[in-house]
């Protein structure tokens, strides 16, 4: 592996995590402690330590029907993994886990707001939410009763909710959705500066979903490439999913643009657009986000997927000493690969968890536990968990910090001949961009 503009190559950066390395946790330095509360014992009869042997109960979140079906499958499958290494190690203080899962659907209001609801009746021991709700209304329920709570809803929303209610419990184990935006602006400027890539024209296609997480994205994405001169043809929002792209499609081809840029999380919805693209493709780089990372995306999308650039601000990372063994461990356990983001981040999150309940010496010791959650840095699979501030959300590796033990890697995959290559950031590539083949003259 070539070394970065640093000098830090893979190998020797690897080497330097130390004990961070390896699922390690480190206590940060002492901080003050602002709200949050433990809770009292469950009605289940759950009291602080407990007699060796009886289970810790902890919660999951998870979509198991509706649209992201899909990504629940691989969220729940992580936890699983995640409680069968732990228990197969001891359990937390000598205590087996046992999760339980809620169906969160599609994450409205009354269904979130009844499965936090629940889970705290239960005495969850700590919860993993998975998805959550735009609006927040769900977080004051486990805010007062203080479980350590942990999501990936990557919307900025949520962290500033947080914020202003000054919750102490709730972490978002990855960036925000605020960085797609900067950090495909960053990949598109450096392929030009190199030479990989002559945009066809400086114009951009921006397909959105209505939702307020891929219209953020999108808004974002635009506002960020005006100031270098390039000009939007074409900026259509529409209500997932979406199966039928003739009309969207009529106008990209009408002014074909240098970029279509498509911001949507449903792997059907891209995998449908990527389909009806390739049968008349345009002279343009096409970038989708995130939905990519979901294995039934290349199973709809086939070989037309070939070419296609896309990103997560959380992943699985490839061919990585810490990644490796977790992703040969899902293999055994499930006879299907892990996908590329939310197995891994709730295998990471169920770990750092666990390892802080540990550290606390009582897993319902919930002040103590969320105090350690705060001032950890921890290297899973997913790469850096980090909340340095009263966000408690984790900030991308370059985009944000310089330092790639300090971030989470915000990675952009290329499909190549039908195989995932991570093609920034170093020093986790396993592979260079490649011009599409709709793109070679």
């Amino acid at each position: 592996m070539a070394a970065t503009s640093s000098g830090v190559t893979r190998k020797n950066f690897l080497r330097g995590l130390g004990a961070a390395g390896a699922g390690g946790l480190i206590a940060g330095a002492a901080g003050g402690f602002a709200g949050g509360r433990a809770s009292a014992p469950s009605a289940a009869g759950s009291t602080g330590k407990g007699a060796p042997g009886t289970p810790i109960l902890i919660g999951s979140g998870s979509p198991v029907t509706g649209p992201y079906a899909g990504d629940g499958q691989m969220m729940i499958r992580g936890q699983q993994l995640a409680v069968a290494e732990i228990n197969a190690a001891g359990g937390v203080l000598g205590r087996p886990l046992k999760l339980a899962v809620l169906d969160t659907q599609a994450q409205e209001p009354d269904v979130m707001k009844n499965v936090f609801q629940k889970f705290v009746s239960q005495g969850v021991a700590a919860l993993f939410a998975g998805f959550c709700t735009y609006s927040s209304v769900e977080f004051p329920i486990v805010a007062q009763a203080g479980i350590p709570t942990f999501h990936v809803n990557t919307w900025h929303g949520n962290v500033d909710f947080v914020k202003q209610q000054g919750i102490k419990n709730i972490f978002q184990g990855d960036p925000s959705e605020t960085w797609y935006g900067p950090g495909f602006i960053m990949l598109a400027e450096n392929l030009i500066k190199t030479r990989a890539w002559t945009p066809s024209s400086k114009t951009m296609a921006i397909v959105t979903s209505n939702d307020p997480y891929s219209l953020n994205i999108a808004k974002t994405f635009q506002a960020g490439m005006a100031p270098t001169g390039w000009k939007t043809t074409m900026f259509q929002e529409f209500t997932a999913p979406q199966a039928a792209w003739n009309s969207v499609l009529v106008n990209i081809r009408n002014a074909p643009p240098g970029i279509v840029f498509f911001s949507d999380y449903a792997a059907g919805d891209e995998a449908s657009f990527i389909k009806q693209f390739r049968q008349s493709p345009t002279p343009s780089l096409v970038y989708q986000q995130y939905a990519p990372s979901i294995p039934q995306y290349l199973q709809l999308a086939g070989a037309a997927a070939d070419g296609v650039l896309w990103s997560t601000v959380v992943g699985i990372l490839q061919k990585d000493p810490v990644a490796d063994p977790f992703n040969a461990a899902f293999q055994r356990k499930f006879s299907a690969s892990a996908g590329f983001s939310n197995a891994g981040d709730q295998y990471d999150l169920v770990h750092l968890w666990a390892q802080a309940a540990s550290t606390a010496g009582d897993p319902y010791a919930f002040a103590r536990v969320n105090e350690i959650v705060r001032n950890t840095t921890y290297r899973g699979v997913c790469g850096t968990y980090r909340f340095p501030d009263d966000y408690l959300t984790c900030y991308p590796y370059p985009d944000s910090t310089k330092d790639p033990s300090l971030g989470m890697p915000h990675m952009t995959f290329q499909i190549q001949n039908g195989k995932q290559v991570l093609i920034s950031p170093e020093p986790y590539t396993t592979g260079s961009f490649q011009l599409p083949a709709w793109l070679k003259k």
